[in-house]
Parts: structure tokens; C-alpha cells; sequence
């Protein structure tokens, strides 16, 4: 599947249908499971994602080029499964850093509760948010 299609397959779902299991690390147990394709093509990424059960609302932004690289290492720091909610398409890394750093300080103004590592914790209530980047990216946060 080509990378540009997995935004359609993300703004077309529906919402009660569930992630996909991409990977499950063999000593910890613990998985990744994403709502979209991971990239192929070689880039640099925004991404957002959950981590934990879905009652603790903890929420991460965050940049990378190697995206399957970068979720096993959340896995090992957080000790807690991921769910991937976004994948923007591949921008130059300056870009993604700005939106990264924009989106923060959006979230921070809207007090949100913000904690070290570029992560939140979402009130209840908000079942959607927007991802500016070139465009606006409508993330479901409902499984």
C-alpha cells in the first residue's frame, strides 16, 4: 500500500473499529498497535500516539525518521503498550520539528496537562483533535 493511502483508510474509518497489532516485543510482552500504515519510504515523520489503556489519556507528539525504531524504543521506556492514532506524511525534518513544537504549545495554552517527553494528558471530552501541518489532520482518538 502506498503511504498516501493510509490517510484515507484513517479519515474513512469508522469509529468502534480497532487497531491493528504490528508488533509485540518477545521478552516484555507489550505491543504496538496503529489505526494506519507505517511509512516504507525513508523520511521524517510527526506522529501521535497513545500510550497505556485509554482511561489514563496519555497522549504523545513527536518526530522521526525510523518509525518502527522509534515505537520499540517507547515500548522499552514507558513499559506501556503504543497506539499509533497519526502518521503525517514525510516532511523535512525543520518541518516536523516547527509543527511538533506548535502543536505543543497549542495543547499547553488549551491547559492541557503537559509532562516531560513531549506528552499530555487529554481531558475527557475531546474525542478528536487537529494536526496542522501543510493541511488540517483530523485524528480520531476513539477506538
Amino acid at each position: 500500500m502506498i503511504f498516501s493511502d493510509s490517510h484515507e483508510i484513517m479519515k474513512s474509518r469508522k469509529d468502534g473499529d480497532c487497531m491493528t497489532e504490528i508488533y509485540q516485543h518477545p521478552k516484555l510482552g507489550l505491543r504496538i498497535f496503529t489505526q494506519v500504515p507505517l511509512p516504507k519510504k525513508k523520511g521524517d515523520y510527526l506522529y501521535f500516539l497513545r500510550i497505556g489503556n485509554k482511561w489514563a489519556r496519555l497522549h504523545k507528539i513527536g518526530t522521526t525518521c525510523e518509525m518502527l525504531d522509534r515505537m520499540k524504543e517507547h515500548l522499552r521506556n514507558y513499559h506501556e503498550d503504543i497506539y499509533i492514532y497519526f502518521i503525517s506524511p514525510s516532511y523535512s525534518k525543520w518541518t516536523t520539528l516547527r509543527v511538533e513544537d506548535r502543536m505543543k504549545e497549542e495543547w499547553k495554552k488549551a491547559g492541557w496537562q503537559y509532562l516531560r517527553n513531549d506528552r499530555f494528558i487529554i481531558p475527557e471530552g475531546i474525542d478528536q483533535i487537529i494536526i496542522k501541518v501543510n493541511k488540517d489532520w483530523l485524528v480520531n482518538l476513539r477506538e
